[in-house]
């Protein structure tokens, strides 16, 4: 059985299409570089679905009102299907108090006189993290991959037939042309040239020979 490192199992459709799984094999494996038999890259999917390796994490933004209600924040992060949430702060300047000058300026601003201005950081929305289970979709893909790749195997084997019967049609009609050894004159009814000598002994030109 053929040994394979990681990136060859995956190229044969040895591999579950799904983040958490490859980083878990690779893991296992010893490296990205570390060589298996494919008898234990087809085994780890066995291992991967009892261990519930197959989650994809996601993170994405959301309005800094999503999370407002009774309860902590926490609880309240959870109860929206999150497991966590990170703030995402925007700086600016505001002004301290009255006077003259804009009420608010951007962090950017160079020369701001710290003593009229001070760093005001407002909540614009929210990195909200939550991890789903993929098993059922990482299977199906499986399945369809195992279609395909069967699919190849057949119809390269049908190829590899149908060149063998070509060759094979090929070779016997060059053997059918080609002459039997001892019978090159006999289409003719001529002998063999170089058998029976030069023609001496009984006949030359039709005619009987005296000595």
């Amino acid at each position: 059985m053929a040994a394979l490192d990681f990136g060859m199992a995956k190229a044969r459709g040895l591999i579950a299409p799904s983040q958490s799984y490859e980083e878990n094999v690779i893991s296992k494996a010893g490296g990205r570089n570390i060589f298996k038999s494919e008898d234990w890259w087809n085994k780890q999917l066995d291992v991967g679905i009892k261990e519930g390796s197959f989650k994809d994490k996601t993170t994405e933004r959301v309005a800094p009102g999503v999370f407002s209600g009774r309860g902590t924040f926490d609880s309240i992060v959870r109860r929206k299907g999150y497991e966590s949430a990170t703030p995402v702060y925007e700086e600016r300047y505001i002004r301290r108090g009255r006077g003259s000058g804009p009420q608010y300026l951007p962090i950017d601003t160079p020369n701001v006189d710290t003593k009229r201005y001070m760093v005001q950081k407002n909540i614009i929305g929210y990195d909200a993290t939550k991890t789903k289970d993929v098993t059922k979709n990482v299977l199906n893909q499986i399945s369809k991959q195992s279609k395909l790749q069967t699919e190849r195997i057949k119809s390269e084997g049908a190829k590899e037939r149908a060149s063998k019967k070509r060759l094979t049609r090929g070779t016997g009609g060059l053997l059918a042309k080609a002459p039997i050894p001892g019978t090159e004159g006999m289409a003719t009814g001529l002998p063999v040239l170089g058998e029976g000598g030069l023609g001496i002994g009984s006949t030359m030109l039709g005619q009987r020979q005296k000595l």
